[in-house]
C-alpha cells in the first residue's frame, strides 16, 4: 500500500511540475510552486527506491544516491534513469538546504529529469 501511495504521489507531483514549466517560471508563485512540486516528486521517488531496496534486500544504502546505485546494479534502473536520479537528489538537496541557490533553469531541468525517472516508476508499478 505504501508503495502505491508513493507512486501516485510521484505521478501527481510530476504532472504538476510538467504543467508549471509551461508557465513563466520567473513569476514568484510559479517558481516556488514548481520547486515544491519537484521536491515532493523526488521525495516520493526516494521512498519508492527505498521500498524496492528493502523489499528485494539489495543492501543498506547510507545516502539517497546509494539507493539508486543499488537499483541500477541490480538492473532495476537503467543508466539514464540512474543519472537522472542522482542529479535529482543533488537538486532536491539544493531546494532543501540552499533554497536561494536553485535557478529557474535547474527547476526546469528537474521537471525533465523527473520525466526520465518515470520509466523506473512505471516498471515498478507494473511489477
Amino acid at each position: 500500500m505504501k508503495l502505491l501511495e508513493n507512486i501516485l504521489r510521484f505521478e501527481r507531483h510530476l504532472e504538476g511540475a510538467k504543467n508549471l514549466i509551461k508557465k513563466d517560471v520567473s513569476d514568484y508563485l510559479v517558481y516556488n510552486t514548481l520547486a515544491m512540486e519537484c521536491f515532493q516528486a523526488v521525495n516520493a521517488l526516494i521512498e519508492i527506491g527505498e521500498y524496492v531496496v528493502t523489499d528485494k534486500r539489495l543492501g543498506f544504502p547510507s545516502t539517497y544516491r546509494e539507493i539508486f546505485e543499488l537499483l541500477a546494479r541490480e538492473k532495476l534502473m537503467n543508466k539514464d534513469e540512474l543519472n537522472a536520479a542522482k542529479r535529482l537528489v543533488f537538486l532536491r538537496n539544493l531546494i532543501a538546504h540552499e533554497y536561494q541557490r536553485i535557478t529557474e533553469e535547474e527547476l526546469i531541468e528537474m521537471a525533465g529529469l523527473l520525466g526520465i525517472a518515470k520509466g523506473f516508476v512505471d516498471r515498478i508499478r507494473k511489477s
